[in-house]
């Protein structure tokens, strides 16, 4: 057995047994691990407040050779506790950020910068004040390079010619960007659209805090992301905490159902 102490977000628990957790985090240093914490329902537990989702923490895990499920031995508050908001909104987009962590990493897969994409978005959101959907767009599309599947945006996927604001498609099946005039069937997005998108590949989260997205926008984006997602991440799908909205408030509009079909 051997000692891992590292900052940490919590992503996740499960109850064990009567008094105990299963805990899944989300590590500086070692990708994602999931441990049990022992006692942690206890009314005494020292670890009471401190493994709610998103929760920044110091923790000291006992890693054991032959199993995937560890100890987590200690934990301590390791940065500020997000603040309280009245918006529906803002809360469904931090509990997004954290489901995609859980829905498209796995332990095997390259963790290198996942944390400090993760602990970034996390600490938009420590005022309290409202969020939009643009760090959410911002993230996803960094999750696409930290895999080395961000879509290019300056040239035709199909002829190699230079992709202008009037001649601009998304490509579905490819998941990838053409000219319009290239004679392949895709959704046709709007002027503006393509600058949105080279803000959102190139701008961290953080950098994308005060960008409020028109409403007619915001969809058209998150539908074209939700669909890169899905092609080129295994297990990814729309996040289920953005159900909390209303249905025309979801990113990606009324294409849920046509995506999942």
């Amino acid at each position: 057995m051997s000692l891992l102490r590292t900052r940490a977000r919590v992503l996740r628990t499960w109850p064990l047994g009567e008094t105990s957790l299963i805990v899944l985090l989300l590590t500086e240093d070692d990708g994602t691990r999931r441990a049990v914490a022992k006692g942690a329902r206890g009314i005494k537990s020292h670890f009471r407040g401190l493994l709610e989702p998103g929760t920044p923490v110091e923790a000291v895990l006992y890693l054991k050779r032959r199993s995937d499920l560890h100890l987590l031995k200690e934990i301590s508050l390791a940065g500020t506790l997000p603040g309280s908001s009245r918006s529906l909104q803002t809360l469904a987009l931090r509990l997004a950020g954290i489901e995609l962590i859980i829905l498209c990493h796995r332990e095997e897969a390259n963790h290198d910068g996942l944390f400090d994409l993760l602990d970034e978005y996390l600490r938009i959101f420590d005022s309290g004040e409202e969020v939009g959907f643009a760090p959410l767009f911002a993230f996803e599309a960094a999750l696409l390079a930290l895999n080395g599947l961000l879509p290019e945006l300056d040239t035709c996927c199909i002829t190699d010619k230079p992709l202008t604001d009037d001649n601009f498609r998304f490509l579905p099946v490819e998941a990838l960007f053409a000219r319009a005039d290239c004679g392949h069937e895709g959704i046709d997005l709007e002027r503006g659209d393509r600058d949105w998108l080279q803000s959102l590949f190139r701008t961290s989260p953080s950098g994308m805090r005060d960008r409020l997205m028109p409403d007619g926008v915001r969809k058209r984006i998150g539908r074209v992301l939700h669909i890169a997602l899905s092609h080129h991440l295994p297990g990814y799908r729309l996040p289920r905490a953005l159900a909390m909205l209303r249905k025309d408030e979801s990113p990606g509009g009324q294409i849920d159902k046509e995506s999942s079909a």
